[in-house]
């Protein structure tokens, strides 16, 4: 499929996706953003920016084949690679997890680093291009997308025509007002209500430790607190907590140090306490996940693709967002590829988006304060994944089929493979000690 041009609206790591497989199959791609992008610095429309962000081994496979050379600049810059296990402290479920060498890799840097080095490979490409600007609504003609109207500074529209509009305008999406402004149906969403609240800062790193993450999680529903230490890129640590509904994390000095002693364990308290904070306390507010069902729409205007949070929003403290959108780009570009309707593309996201939505929002519904629809099976999965936790922290086996699914490398049923299964069945619930 060659065609003229396409428009991708929102240019952070979803968008720049979408136009890296869009700029195979198009003579010309148009990202345009709202927020003026240039250095590594963080901005308005990326929320996450200034809190901890987590890119799984599939999602960093992905963008390694989207963007050649990214990992090598990213640890040129000073991003930091570590073991998923061997290489973290990692408290959950009530117990210490092993520390084995699982094979499982994560780059951790900054997000506005991230974004800048994917930004800086993308500007390679001769046919990708970026422009600043809001779009105010979708050019649609014969139920076909044509293009995008933009809002100039002086009240005066331009228009950007196109033969394929991606959204990739993340939470805010404002697409389906545009289809209802059309007669178009507006999707129907799934949401679940979380109330999650961040607060993040930046911290010299220390050395001379035997880890290089931690991370300390509630557990559900007994817990809302969570705590995550990561290294990132100037010697620096981005410590982030957060917490949900009536348990959130304060943004002055004294509160945010009062919330890390809160805990199940002081260890997190016990490396900032000392350590030297290089940057101010950051807040972010994360209330609902939602899923806007994009495949269940049956007239949806040819042209017009979604990706990523303007698609699935989740739940940012599982870390699930940029692999899922690094998937979805794979599976738009297969379409692309094969000349196939956009039909075919939202099926595949659908299956893409099933199982980590399923995994976010059954962990979250064990909390009776969220709002949402609990599925039959929302408290006997949580009892099972609270004792494959619990058996994380003496069985690899187990820990590692934890981890396979975690990083989106194997559907949640592997955790029902034979030998998992039995080690659950087989051990006591409360075998493990605490420690």
């Amino acid at each position: 499929m060659l065609a003229k041009q396409a428009v991708v609206i929102g240019a952070g790591l979803a968008g720049m996706m979408a136009a890296r497989v869009a700029a195979d199959h198009f003579d010309s791609v148009i990202l345009v953003e709202r927020d003026q992008v240039a250095g590594p610095d963080p901005r308005k429309g990326v929320p996450q920016g200034n809190h901890i962000h987590v890119l799984w081994s599939v999602g960093s496979a992905i963008l390694e084949n989207l963007f050649p050379g990214l990992f090598e600049e990213l640890a040129a810059a000073g991003a930091v690679g570590f073991d998923n296990s061997a290489d973290m402290r990692w408290y959950q479920g009530g117990v210490w997890k092993l520390r084995m060498e699982s094979g499982l890799r994560i780059c951790s840097q900054s997000r506005p680093l991230l974004e800048h080095k994917v930004r800086q490979i993308l500007q390679t490409h001769d046919n990708v291009s970026f422009q600043r600007g809001s779009i105010d609504q979708l050019i649609i003609q014969n139920h076909k997308v044509c293009g995008v109207k933009l809002a100039s500074s002086g009240g005066l529209d331009s228009e950007i025509r196109a033969d394929l509009v991606i959204d990739a305008s993340g939470r805010g999406s404002r697409l389906p007002d545009w289809l209802v402004e059309h007669g178009y149906s507006r999707p129907k969403t799934i949401e679940v209500g979380v109330n999650l609240r961040y607060a993040s800062r930046l911290y010299e790193r220390q050395e001379g430790l035997d880890w290089a993450s931690m991370a300390i999680y509630a557990r559900p529903p007994l817990s809302k607190k969570s705590g995550v230490i990561f290294p990132i890129e100037g010697n620096r640590w981005i410590v982030t907590f957060g917490g949900c509904f009536d348990e959130h994390p304060a943004t002055d000095e004294a509160g945010y140090l009062d919330f890390a002693r809160s805990l199940g364990k002081p260890d997190i308290y016990d490396a900032i306490v000392n350590a030297r904070p290089v940057s101010e306390i950051s807040g972010f507010q994360f209330p609902k996940e939602v899923w806007r069902r994009y495949d269940k729409l049956r007239d949806l205007p040819a042209g017009l693709a979604v990706i990523g949070d303007a698609f699935c929003s989740f739940n940012p403290l599982y870390g699930q967002g940029v692999t899922v959108a690094a998937l979805e780009a794979v599976a738009l570009g297969n379409c692309l590829r094969s000349n196939a309707s956009l039909h075919s593309y939202y099926r595949s996201a659908m299956r893409i988006i099933r199982n980590p939505w399923m995994m976010a929002t059954g962990n979250d519904l064990l909390y009776p304060e969220a709002s949402g629809e609990r599925a039959f099976w929302t408290k006997p999965m949580g009892r099972y994944t609270d004792h494959v936790l619990r058996l994380s922290a003496t069985n690899p086996t187990v820990f590692k089929g934890f981890l396979d699914v975690l990083h989106l490398a194997k559907p949640p049923s592997h955790l029902f493979r034979p030998d998992i299964l039995a080690a659950v069945l087989l051990s006591p619930r409360e075998s493990h000690s605490s420690d």
